[in-house]
């Protein structure tokens, strides 16, 4: 994990409000990821939830995440409350985006790159990958790694959808 880390510390930077993916554990345990366009909420320095021993601190970011959330007088986006319903069926799901840089749209994100998660891809080989939103599933359109499952952006899709890619994912492992 070490090489990883230092990898990783060397393209979003350490401090970090970049956010290249959120996970409970190892990120090397998730088989199946979840890929946006990029993050909405920053949760401050992203680092404070990562060890390099036990990996990601999901449940203390989600309490910073929600917290941030409420400080602007909103609850848990269209797009988490869609990933949230996917991870109760999914718990090994690993949530990213190929931009780590985050912002409230897209139309105002400052120019970022995909180095971090080219970086994360490259190093945990996912069998599954859902690209949400046409970005995402162009960034990926080449990938041939495992089943790239694509659909609309969760902000926009049905719960109809979400636990139709769930039962395809639980009917393939």
């Amino acid at each position: 994990m070490t090489d990883f880390e230092t990898q990783l510390a060397a393209i979003v930077g350490r401090p970090s409000t970049q956010r290249p993916f959120v996970c409970r554990g190892d990120p090397a345990s998730c088989s199946v990821w979840v890929v946006g366009y990029n993050a909405a909420t920053t949760g401050g320095d992203w680092w404070r939830f990562w060890s390099s021993d036990s990996g990601f601190a999901y449940s203390s970011w989600r309490k910073d995440y929600d917290a941030e959330r409420m400080t602007r007088g909103k609850g848990p986006s269209a797009t988490r409350r869609r990933i949230d319903r996917l991870r109760d069926s999914v718990p090994d799901l690993l949530e990213t985006n190929i931009f780590a840089t985050p912002s409230t749209e897209m139309a105002n994100m400052p120019k970022s790159s995909t180095a971090a998660f080219d970086l994360l891809l490259a190093t945990f080989k996912p069998r599954t990958v859902i690209a949400h939103g046409v970005p995402s599933q162009k960034h990926l359109a080449g990938w041939s790694g495992g089943e790239l499952i694509p659909c609309p952006h969760l902000s926009r899709a049905g719960y109809s959808v979400i636990d139709e890619i769930a039962g395809k994912i639980l009917a393939g492992s």
